[in-house]
């Protein structure tokens, strides 16, 4: 891996000293608090985006757990199957990330995420503008859906997106988008496939799948004190095959915390035609005050084999919202950024800003609609509250609370159990419980 890491950063530079010949000097210097290198006349820029994502995590059950088992996890050396909650530390989210510009119209990305002791390919594009307002990019990126997806990490209230936002909204996919905005008003849409995995390296895997994603977004108020945000988005999808007959789909998320790696609401969709997903955005920002949300919606088109035989089945449907709250206790609410339609950096006065920030989500994977294929993924509310210092723009200190309430089902699809029962019989009022954590976040 350290060797991998060298070659990257060695490419990286590689590349800009291809451009930044004798005749185009480049000058170095920290803009935002990211080490840039930039020529005289503008037409080169490649800037780093590194971050480091350092959290600890205590999960509290409502009631006893010493009876309930857990599936054996095959990585650990030995595990008896007792249920356990992953308190401790873990690194989130290792970024190595290089931006560029080239010719003034072409532009590019590299990220990579080290965290778990692993690589994985974030961001890699190739894009082109034709003005400041309009472009296209082809290559492994975020499908514009959801406001709080598509917001970097770096500048999220909470430590982790909402449950249905992480199970519903897209993710990074291999695809071709085009993108333009303008003063009050945002569009981007495209075409993607799968998520880069391992599956690109094999043979006869069948079918990538494909979908049509879209977002707009408008801002009819929009100055320093006042902020009015409306959008939508919506993906129609054809699931990829993964090498299977029948197409299959599957929805997962965890508990709005990454210590434990364990997604209590999770669903598998077999023989599923194809499926839609809606959503919705509002925000308004008043000076110190933020508050904004969203209501997704996903149905599945399925059908049910009987003898080789297909048979229709009604539609399944999901859905899950969120609302948050932020308030600047000291310092300045973050800004609007309309090339993006979404809250971005913040300025952060000397001493830093503390902020203190409230979080209801709702997620359902449930769906009764017809009795021959029932599917029990689990339904979850979490409340959560959040303390976050910005000391300066490249550093976070923040405190989170969150109270998990999860229904019957929420048993990571059936891997919990007791008395080697589902939790749907034995805990009817499912396993609830309050996570605290804290995350130390550097961004260079």
């Amino acid at each position: 891996m350290k060797k991998f890491t060298l070659l990257v950063i060695w490419t990286a530079f590689s590349c800009f000293a291809g451009f930044a010949q004798e005749d185009m000097p480049a000058r170095a210097s920290f803009r935002n608090g990211k080490l840039t290198f930039e020529t005289r006349d503008r037409a080169f820029r490649l800037w780093f985006d590194n971050r480091i994502y350092v959290d600890a995590a205590a999960y509290l059950p409502s009631e006893d757990v010493s009876g309930l088992m857990s599936k054996p996890n095959k990585d650990l050396e030995y595990d008896d199957g007792a249920f356990r909650f992953s308190n401790g530390m873990s690194i989130r989210r290792a970024r190595f990330a290089v931006k560029a510009t080239l010719y003034e119209k072409w532009f590019g990305e590299l990220d990579l995420d080290f965290a778990y002791n692993e690589v994985e390919l974030k961001d890699m594009f190739i894009g082109y503008r034709f003005s400041d307002r309009v472009s296209v990019k082809v290559g492994h990126f975020k499908e514009p859906m959801s406001m709080e997806r598509l917001t970097s990490s770096k500048y999220l209230i909470n430590m982790e997106r909402p449950m249905a936002v992480e199970a519903f909204a897209g993710g990074r996919r291999l695809g071709a988008a085009a993108t333009a905005w303008g003063n009050h008003w945002w569009v981007s849409g495209g075409i993607f496939g799968r998520q880069v995995d391992i599956i690109q390296k094999e043979k006869n895997r069948g079918g990538d799948g494909y979908g049509f994603t879209a977002r707009v977004a408008f801002s009819p108020l929009a100055d320093r004190d006042l902020t009015l945000h409306i959008g939508g988005y919506g993906t129609w999808r054809v699931p990829e095959m993964s090498g299977k007959t029948e197409r299959f789909v599957e929805f997962r998320t965890f508990p709005e915390s990454r210590t434990d790696r364990r997604r209590f609401v999770r669903a598998e969709i077999f023989n599923v035609k194809s499926y839609y997903t809606v959503g919705a955005e509002l925000a308004f920002r008043w000076r110190k005050l933020l508050v904004y949300g969203e209501y997704i919606f996903t149905e599945l088109s399925r059908y049910g084999l009987s003898g080789g035989e297909r048979i229709p089945l009604k539609n399944a449907s999901f859905n899950g919202w969120y609302a948050t709250a932020s308030y600047m206790l000291r310092g300045e609410q973050r800004r609007y950024a309309p090339e993006d339609a979404e809250f971005g950096p913040m300025e952060v006065r000397r001493g830093g800003n503390l902020e203190l920030a409230v979080r209801a989500s709702n997620i359902n994977m449930n769906d009764f609609h017809d009795a021959r294929a029932v599917i029990t993924g689990g339904a979850a509310t979490s409340y959560s509250a959040s303390l976050n210092w910005y000391p300066n723009q490249n550093v976070l200190i923040g405190l989170n609370y969150t109270y998990m309430d999860n229904d019957k089902y929420a048993d990571d699809k059936g891997h919990i159990t007791l008395d080697g029962k589902p939790l749907s019989q034995m805990l009817p009022s499912g396993l609830d419980f309050s996570i605290l954590q804290l995350r130390l976040l550097l961004s260079f």
